[in-house]
């Protein structure tokens, strides 16, 4: 038997006469739809679950409550103030041999028609005048008017050849509401078990992928702190041959190559500086990407590893626990987290930065897109800097409740706010940094002032090479 599926003509009415009894006489309570095909009445302390999925149109109760995760919608707030505590009068079949339900109700002549008929089924409060007042869907019928408003017209009957016509797959009464109910609870929790095994592995194949381009790009930078080796080459030949040498405006010069065999090397020259100013040059380009080296090898550890976690995640992904599957992805605020408006083409009020552990970094553009950071994105944990009694741009580095702010994060961010700041031309800067939650602002104040409590002050240097690798990882935004 296939998980999903509409019931026959005789399923339904074997269900219906289980459960009227049951049903009838019941207080209709709240009402809910989930993922826009299903309504769940509360009626007594059952709960009734009616599908219009396209795939599986069926009636039984439902033994677990599952939280609604959304809230509920226009139909489900007319449909409780509507039949909110009334009393269910009777759950029947409009006409043998078709799967159209209909629920009346005591002290009022409002009905739900439930059209079980397949991948257009649909459900409609009909009123006391016997007009459609709402459905759950738009209706698409080609030979029936049903918006709001117009009489209530059942289908015409289904021909008798139809091939759902019939079938008992669920055997013989008694219990076969009861047999009905198991079989799709069961459906469904293999459905959501397959589903969150697929989303796990979409996620760990595009962190995989992810990784991997990491990987290959922290390949290429070290290759390239490999080549630098050349700079002081150039720098030691410069200062070699410093007598030899023509003064600014040239652009090239061929020197004797002294370290290897003494074959002519050309070397490219900066034509506004002199010999001595070149070769200093090139010394810092070698102290530059030399300091970078330690920076990179420890990023690409980190990758490696990983890289090496997640793809041993996907191998075992088949034989683990949903629990563990579920701890693998990431929760619903931290998705939010990631893109608060770039979903919806929004200006964001922020620059956004990575730090060396790969942490977010969200820097303000001014003053107002600070204040729009600080108290509308940044939640209380998060941790907030500042260069210190000057103006400049708020920066917060979103941190996971608990979980406390790497040192090579703080710095990280400590530098951008200097860098941002009027001081960031100085050699070393005071930035102030507390949690989100120490801040307030009164109201009246002008943007971007905020009064702090519990802060502390880091004494930033303000290093060339970690400036360059921050800005150099900016995410588009």
């Amino acid at each position: 038997m296939k998980p999903f599926f509409h019931l026959s003509d005789c399923e339904v009415a074997q269900v219906v006469d289980e459960l009227e009894p049951i049903l009838r006489g019941g207080v209709i309570g709240k009402v809910y739809d989930r993922e826009r095909h299903v309504l769940i009445f509360e009626v007594g302390r059952n709960r009734l679950l009616l599908s219009l999925h396209p795939q599986s149109n069926r009636l039984h109760l439902e033994s677990k409550r599952i939280p609604a995760h959304d809230p509920p919608s226009a139909l489900a707030m007319l449909l409780r103030k509507r039949l909110g505590g009334l009393r269910l009068a009777s759950i029947s079949v409009l006409a043998h041999g078709e799967r159209i339900v209909v629920l009346r109700f005591a002290a009022s002549e409002d009905k739900l028609v439930v059209e079980l008929t397949g991948p257009h089924g649909n459900a409609f409060l009909v009123g006391p005048d016997g007009k459609v007042v709402t459905s759950l869907r738009s209706s698409g019928s080609s030979n029936r008017q049903l918006a709001p408003g117009h009489a209530y017209l059942p289908p015409e009957p289904a021909p008798a050849s139809a091939p759902w016509r019939g079938l008992r797959r669920f055997g013989e009464g008694p219990s076969v509401a009861s047999r009905v109910q198991a079989h799709f609870e069961e459906a469904e929790v293999r459905s959501a078990e397959d589903a969150l095994r697929q989303r796990a592995t979409r996620f760990l194949q595009g962190e995989i992928e992810r990784l991997r381009r990491r990987k290959n790009a922290l390949l290429g930078d070290l290759a390239r702190v490999d080549e630098s080796v050349i700079y002081k080459k150039y720098g030691d030949l410069l200062l070699a041959n410093l007598q030899e040498l023509p003064g600014r405006g040239a652009r090239l010069v061929t020197i004797e190559d002294i370290f290897e065999d003494g074959s002519p090397l050309t070397i490219p020259l900066d034509p506004a500086l002199g010999p001595t100013e070149n070769a200093r040059r090139y010394y810092k380009q070698h102290k530059r990407f030399s300091s970078a080296r330690r920076l990179i090898e420890d990023r690409l550890a980190t990758a490696i590893s990983s890289l090496t976690v997640r793809e041993s995640e996907l191998e075992r992904l088949s034989s683990m626990e949903l629990e563990a599957i579920a701890s693998l992805l990431p929760s619903a605020k931290q998705s939010d987290a990631k893109r608060p408006a770039r979903d919806t083409g929004e200006r964001l009020p922020f620059r956004e930065y990575l730090s060396l552990e790969g942490v977010r970094i969200l820097v303000g553009r001014s003053a107002v897109d600070n204040d729009a950071l600080t108290f509308r994105i940044a939640r209380g944990n998060d941790m907030w800097f500042h260069v210190r009694d000057v103006s400049g741009p708020h920066v917060v580095v979103p941190l996971p409740r608990g979980k406390p702010i790497a040192e090579s994060t703080l710095l990280d961010a400590a530098t951008l706010a200097a860098h941002f700041s009027p001081l960031g031309n100085e050699a070393q800067v005071d930035v102030s940094y507390t949690y989100v939650k120490n801040l307030r602002k009164p109201r009246g104040t002008a943007a971007g002032l905020v009064f702090v409590s519990d802060v502390r002050t880091i004494r930033i240097r303000l290093e060339p090479p970690r400036l360059e690798r921050l800005l150099s990882r900016r995410s588009p935004a």
